[in-house]
């Protein structure tokens, strides 16, 4: 087994993100074992799909308007129904976007991740482009509007940066600087009162988004933190890295309570459902109970070059080379 190099950070930049973040190396007959006895219950898996002719990147789901938007490396970010009806395509000439999120009134649709270094605006209603976010002098990896406020929205960089967005006056309000290296995960609070950070350095960091502080920082993995979600009612931090682990962290006391040890390589997502954590690697997903540690799912995936997550109702998405997506429900 090889580890994450973290003096090389520049090994992760370049073209194909996720695919270079994956440097962990797996050991042959323990992979083939896990896949050999993986079991997948055929009432798991929804009737329906979404087609789509090359991988998808990234999938987010708009409660306000129960659509949801996929983000495809044939250079298009497609907006459906929850039936997988196709409502509207938009369409980028230069480069696939690689990350997506929808303002809280399903108004908007904020798409970026190409080498521009622009945040795109859509409109829903109109399937139109709204307006453009300029400014930004490295990379784009992720964003995210707040979950109470359209006219604010979070991006993170690829030279470590933090930026606060006002989208009325199409600015940046604030940039919180801190992690020494590639931030591979975002988290808002419920409440826009605070989110967390993670990095390929393991460190996870806590930040007041009201005075724009740093609230408390602490080594979470060991090879990267590579994702990251709040749970019972913010209470608590799930939180999955390189060192295959998930753990739970109590974050009134910012104290790890419990770990989860079921998987065989890098956690790259995760989502929380009630009392169910999805966690995901490259070659499996897994359903499993906070509580009890206990799995409940073990889903096979093909989905190699990039690995995502994401709730719609009481379902969830995950990725499938061959198709684009796939959903299942919870056993």
């Amino acid at each position: 087994m090889t580890s994450i190099d973290m003096q090389s950070q520049t090994q992760f930049l370049g073209k194909n993100y996720w695919r270079k973040l994956r440097q962990i190396q797996f050991d042959i007959q323990e992979e083939q074992k896990m896949t050999e006895t993986v079991m997948v219950k055929e009432k798991c898996e929804a009737d329906f799909q979404f087609y789509h002719m090359k991988s998808v990147v990234c999938v987010k789901f708009c409660k306000s308007k129960e659509l949801l938007a996929t983000a495809c490396l044939d250079k298009s970010v497609r907006i459906f129904s929850i039936a997988g009806e196709l409502k509207h395509q938009f369409q980028n000439q230069f480069d696939s976007d690689k990350t997506l999120s929808f303002s809280q009134n399903g108004e908007f649709l904020a798409s970026a991740g190409s080498y521009d270094k622009i945040i795109k605006i859509w409109n829903i209603d109109s399937k139109e482009l709204e307006f453009e976010l300029k400014g930004l002098k490295s990379k784009i990896k992720k964003i995210a509007f707040y979950n109470n406020r359209d006219d604010r929205l979070i991006s993170i960089t690829q030279d470590n940066q933090i930026q606060i967005w006002d989208i009325e006056s199409k600015t940046i309000i604030h940039t919180l600087t801190g992690h020494r290296y590639c931030i591979t995960s975002i988290q808002i609070f419920h409440d826009d009162s605070r989110c967390v950070t993670g990095s390929l350095d393991g460190m996870i960091m806590e930040w007041n988004l009201k005075k724009f502080q740093l609230i408390k920082q602490w080594n979470g993995h060991q090879k990267g933190c590579l994702s990251l979600k709040y749970a019972n009612g913010g209470h608590t931090l799930v939180s999955g890295g390189g060192d295959k682990k998930v753990k739970l962290w109590n974050m009134d006391k910012y104290k790890l309570f419990k770990q989860f040890n079921g998987h065989s390589s890098p956690i790259y997502a995760i989502e929380v459902h009630k009392d169910t954590v999805i966690s995901c690697q490259f070659n499996s997903t897994l359903t499993w109970n906070m509580k009890t540690l206990k799995i409940a799912q073990q889903i096979p995936s093909t989905q190699l070059d990039y690995c995502f997550v994401e709730m719609m109702k009481d379902q969830f998405i995950i990725g499938q080379n061959s198709v684009g997506i796939k959903v299942y429900d919870f056993l």
